[in-house]
């Protein structure tokens, strides 16, 4: 027998302990867990942010409206709010009316229910993403269908979801009511013409012909949907429920940048030297990030910005001399 065949493995010596196998998710053969996992892993375990987020959640706040939205509505059964698909269009020889309804879900449970097809989901954007808390335009949202037509109302309480352009009749206000249960909301508009608000409601049918009441398939629920209503009832509530992905991503990024405003925030002293020193701490960008203040140990200039309110901008005067500034060119 030749060497290489007979030394085909390591070398063992007896009363050798036998380590164990490592695997890659961190555990050894044997199951015990072994210490090769990673840092990041642990701190994303601490964080919370293994946890996976699927499926949808009732919405918390108007930010959580912002987004794709399943919109619910409970009566004797639970009903979600969509668009006639286009096979039930053409079975109804109407290729252009896009007329918004409900329809019963076999599942009782609103918490457990999810929209099943894009016509049971609308796309709900703030109609003026950068407008004020002040502004009244910075609470009307638009509701827009999967093949980009918009909900809207006119002044007679008629619904339609044809309009590929957003304007006053396709504008709605949410109205949060945490007190109804998780996810109840009311949606408000102010169709021209109408000199009081109106909301959207869903009234309960007794007969299938009755005035108001279409039903387009076998499915859907004999309701009339309309935007009618002058006040807050049992009709005017809905419930919105928004993919939970979405949320946690939104929560993460408000949760960072808030964070990073507690910790960059520098309070300003009045000691010239020592403000100059944590200003430059802060935003210097070489040498490791070690701070160096101005050369000029004149600080005079500074003193009059100080006195003359402008002592931030006497900061930033000083720091772009110094010429390592990221923020300050």
């Amino acid at each position: 027998m030749e060497y290489r065949e007979a030394r085909s493995k390591k070398l063992s010596f007896k009363g050798e302990a036998k380590s164990a196998k490592r695997v890659a998710n961190g555990s050894s053969s044997s199951g015990v867990p072994t210490k090769r996992k990673s840092k990041k892993r642990n701190r994303e375990l601490e964080d919370g942010k293994c946890c996976s987020a699927a499926g949808w959640v009732p919405v918390e706040s108007l930010d959580d409206l912002e987004g794709p939205i399943a919109l619910y509505h409970r009566d004797e059964q639970l009903h979600i709010l969509a668009i006639p698909s286009k096979e039930e269009i053409q079975a109804r020889a109407d290729t252009n009316e896009q007329v918004p309804a409900l329809y019963a879900l076999d599942s009782a449970s609103l918490m457990e229910s999810e929209p099943l097809s894009v016509e049971q989901v609308f796309a709900v954007r703030r109609s003026v993403p950068m407008a004020g808390p002040a502004d009244a335009e910075a609470a009307m949202y638009s509701l827009k269908s999967f093949v980009g037509t918009y909900l809207s109302a006119d002044r007679h309480g008629r619904l339609s979801c044809a309009s590929t352009a957003i304007g006053a009749l396709e504008m709605w206000t949410p109205v949060l009511l945490p007190d109804r249960g998780d996810g109840a909301v009311a949606f408000m508009t102010h169709p021209p013409g109408v000199s009081e608000d109106r909301f959207l409601s869903a009234d309960t049918c007794n007969t299938a012909t009755e005035s108001g009441c279409a039903v387009v398939t076998a499915s859907a629920l004999p309701v009339r949907l309309h935007a009618l209503g002058t006040s807050i009832g049992y009709s005017q509530v809905f419930f919105a429920k928004c993919q939970a992905a979405i949320k946690q991503k939104r929560q993460q990024a408000i949760a960072a940048t808030a964070a990073d405003s507690a910790v960059g925030a520098v309070p300003l002293s009045g000691n010239l030297a020592a403000d100059e020193a944590a200003q430059a701490k802060r935003f210097q960008s070489f040498q490791g990030g070690r701070p160096r203040p101005t050369a000029e140990r004149n600080m005079s200039d500074l003193d009059s910005a100080k006195q003359a309110g402008k002592y931030g901008e006497g900061l930033l005067d000083r720091r772009e001399k110094t010429k390592s500034d990221r923020y300050c060119k």
